[in-house]
């Protein structure tokens, strides 16, 4: 059984998927279909009854999907994602100043942050191409963006320093 944690408008809502077909939301049993139509437009059916929706995804875990002409910004969570957020939440760190070291060697995609710039702990940073794999570099802290030591299309070794966070 796949569990994720939905959060709808900032109101979280428990989502199993017991089959192709059924599903469980905060306990409750639903029939449900989904198909795509073409481009972002989808049919869902939930029990016998049908909807025209749109998806636009926006980053890896957040969607924008149109119904009934109102947009809703979702955002999907699998259950173990879901306590990792709150385990980190639990636990911010405040640093006074923190290096944010490349995990591995590999090459600079894109450059998500600008100094200056303020962030919290687990926003994406950059994205490091390792061996044709994208690595979501996130910050382990809460700060601003003090120095940005790289480069997009530079080639980095394990170690290398990549931003300095204040």
């Amino acid at each position: 059984m796949n569990e994720f944690v939905v959060t709808i408008n900032k109101k979280k809502v428990r989502v199993s998927i017991a089959s192709e077909n059924k599903a469980k939301i905060d306990g409750k049993e639903y029939n449900y279909s989904l198909s795509k139509l073409n481009g972002n437009s989808y049919k869902l059916s939930v029990n016998n009854k049908s909807y025209l929706i749109t998806a636009i995804k926006n980053g890896s875990e957040e969607f924008f999907v149109t119904l009934k002409g109102q947009t809703i910004e979702i955002k999907i969570l699998s259950a173990i994602q879901e306590k990792a957020a709150n385990l980190i939440e639990k636990t911010k760190v405040k640093h006074s100043i923190t290096t944010i070291k490349s995990p591995m060697p590999g090459m600079i995609l894109k450059i998500k942050k600008k100094v200056s710039e303020e962030i919290e702990q687990g926003d994406s940073l950059l994205i490091l191409e390792a061996m044709k794999m994208e690595n979501d570099i996130r910050s382990p802290v809460s700060g601003k963006i003090k120095e940005i030591k790289i480069k997009e299309g530079q080639a980095v070794e394990k170690g290398t320093p990549l931003m300095i966070i204040e």
